[in-house]
């Protein structure tokens, strides 16, 4: 069965890990993962091992050649290959970026203080919520994160950080958004409907003993106790997640 797997957490909290150990679980797959922050390459030097099988393609503001790097991939990966996006939420940013830059000429901070400036009327972050926000979606969902992880034959594992809700957000009480902000009282970061996209769920946290835990948040067509806390530590996310579910790597 394909999987499509979402891992949030606090910073060192073995996101990143977890998907340079998919190249170690399964040494004859190719593993695939998309680094906008440079953290990849660092816990590739900790592990100290070799991975033949493991690209790490590294990020940059340039969306088009993300895009164009992203089609070159897709070709070559099959149905037993992993594609994992690192800290999903900066390809949010990244759209929104290139959008702002192609359309305006400047970037979303230059774009919303010019604005300011003017006086004028801000809404939407600066961007215009019928025509703009249309637009970046489409870039960062259809060029990318629903093809990956809604259309694409091979499997994905995604990391993303997480944030507080601040005092005068509405905190939502129902849904997948609603078991994050009840049971940890956090929102992935990134596009809001990145929840929704993913069968298996889980965050990731770090106890005052230096352990490594996660609960699961979502699991598709299988039974979760979300207040099961499982011990990771030594091992990686994925490892820990096919034994308690029984599934031979």
């Amino acid at each position: 069965m394909r999987e499509k797997v979402l891992l949030s957490g606090e910073p060192n909290t073995s996101k990143t890990l977890s998907l340079v150990s998919l190249a170690v679980l399964y040494p004859d797959r190719k593993v695939v993962i998309l680094d906008p922050d440079d953290g990849v390459p660092k816990v590739f030097a900790e592990l100290g091992v070799e991975l033949p099988n493991l690209t790490v393609i590294p990020v940059t503001p340039d969306w088009k050649q993300l895009i164009d790097s992203y089609q070159l991939i897709k070709a070559v990966l099959t149905e037993n290959d992993w594609f994992c996006m690192d800290m999903l939420g900066r390809f949010w940013d990244l759209s929104q970026q290139y959008y702002s830059i192609t359309v305006f000429g400047e970037d979303p901070i230059d774009h919303l203080l010019k604005l300011r400036q003017q006086a004028s009327r801000v809404d939407f972050g600066g961007f215009d919520g019928l025509n703009d926000w249309t637009l970046i979606k489409r870039l960062h969902n259809e060029k990318l994160v629903d093809d990956a992880v809604v259309r694409s034959k091979f499997n994905v594992m995604c990391t993303t950080s997480v944030s507080p809700y601040l005092p005068i957000e509405k905190v939502p009480k129902t849904g997948i958004e609603g078991i994050y902000a009840g049971e940890f009282g956090i929102k992935p970061e990134g596009e809001k409907h990145n929840p929704y996209r993913f069968d298996t769920q889980a965050v990731l946290f770090r106890k005052k003993d230096n352990t490594y835990h996660f609960r699961l948040v979502r699991d598709r067509g299988r039974p979760i106790d979300l207040k099961k806390d499982f011990d990771f530590t030594g091992s990686s996310f994925w490892e820990k997640y096919c034994e308690y579910r029984g599934i031979i790597l």
